[in-house]
């Protein structure tokens, strides 16, 4: 009787292996392939014959190897009875499938290791659905952040402006009460309250500026004719701090900017390393060419920049100057960053301050592709 129900228990194994709608396998214990069903044949592209000339090391994936083999490892050991993982298998034609993998190592009546049956399915559906949903969450992640960001700067930037902008308003409040407690006010109020609603309005416009920026005319402009330009312009400034501008200049570097707006970025720089200076000193204004690069530095003698505060320097309303709010250099970064350039600043505390735009140049055969 034994005997009829083990002949039943092989019989009923072999028609489930056989026409079981997954692929099954059975592997020797040094990896060869013994049996395969027609699913697992489907699935993997080779016949039966064609794979057990063949061990599973073939058909895996060199990155899945390692895993497989120590998970069959502890099988042979007894530490686990079975394993489950996700692997690649390379087909016949040699594109990559990702399979679920179940394994059970088969025994015999006296725990002697026989073979490995293995149960494959394919998941390379699911694995790219996995994939593009993983994808989507980044995305998602990721524009969130810049949301959040965005609402963080929002934010910084609206109680920078009621800082700036409730200091003056509190001066001419308080100069409105005492005008109208009587005729006897002194002239001097109407123009301290005059510098006030001029403050406001510097304010005001460049907070315009970087809401809504003007339109660009782009051409090709030298640099050397650009600077010499925004120098004329503040020779007398520098004379009053007694400030002497040097030049040194790389002829023939040529850019491609919104002439207006990059003088505008120059005139910040160039006040703002003047102003740096009130005891005078020297400022060098460098012009060089870096491989596909105009590189513009300037360099003063002034009081220099802590490094714990480098890193503040463009953000909206700091500045190390007492009447500073900072816009000025926020708007010629963002000047700066739409021509496809960057300023970096190098600063030490008592020996002055360097900084440094960098542009692409622009040569009449190709233009830079970054304006492309």
């Amino acid at each position: 009787m034994k005997f009829d129900a083990d002949v039943e228990s092989k019989s009923l194994f072999l028609q489930t292996f056989t026409y079981s709608s997954i692929g099954m396998a059975l592997v020797s214990l040094d990896g060869q392939w013994m049996k395969v069903n027609q699913s697992f044949c489907d699935l993997i592209g080779y016949t039966e014959d064609e794979l057990l000339s063949r061990t599973f090391r073939d058909l895996t994936h060199p990155e899945d190897l390692e895993a497989e083999r120590d998970y069959m490892q502890q099988l042979l050991e007894g530490k686990i009875e079975s394993y489950q993982m996700r692997k690649r298998y390379i087909l016949k034609q040699g594109r990559v499938v990702w399979v679920l993998l179940n394994v059970s190592l088969i025994r015999d009546d006296y725990r002697r290791p026989l073979y490995f049956l293995s149960q494959v399915q394919d998941i390379t559906a699911l694995k790219r659905s996995e994939s593009l949903l993983i994808e989507s969450e980044r995305k998602l992640t990721e524009e969130l952040l810049r949301n959040s960001e965005k609402l963080t700067i929002a934010g910084q930037l609206a109680a920078g402006i009621a800082h700036e902008i409730r200091n003056p308003l509190t001066s001419l409040k308080g100069f409105l009460q005492l005008i109208k407690k009587g005729p006897d006010y002194k002239t001097e109020y109407l123009d301290i309250m005059e510098t006030e609603l001029d403050r406001i309005e510097v304010i005001v416009n460049e907070l315009l500026l970087l809401a809504k920026p003007t339109d660009c005319k782009y051409e090709e402009k030298d640099v050397k004719a650009l600077l010499q330009n925004v120098i004329t312009l503040l020779e007398t400034q520098a004379l009053i701090h007694n400030v002497q501008i040097l030049t040194a200049f790389t002829p023939g570097v040529t850019i491609y900017c919104d002439e207006n707006q990059m003088k505008q970025v120059f005139i910040n720089l160039m006040k703002n390393a003047i102003e740096s200076m009130p005891g005078g000193g020297k400022l060098l204004i460098e012009v060089k060419k870096k491989r596909e690069l105009a590189v513009i530095r300037f360099i003063d003698q002034g009081h220099g920049i802590p490094k714990e505060k480098l890193k503040q320097i463009g953000s909206p309303f700091y500045s190390t100057k007492e009447d500073g709010n900072g816009l000025g250099l926020m708007v010629s970064y963002n000047i700066i960053e739409n021509h496809r350039g960057n300023i970096d600043v190098a600063s030490e505390v008592g020996v002055g301050s360097t900084f440094t735009v960098s542009l692409p140049i622009y040569t009449p055969t190709r233009l830079h592709p970054a304006f492309h």
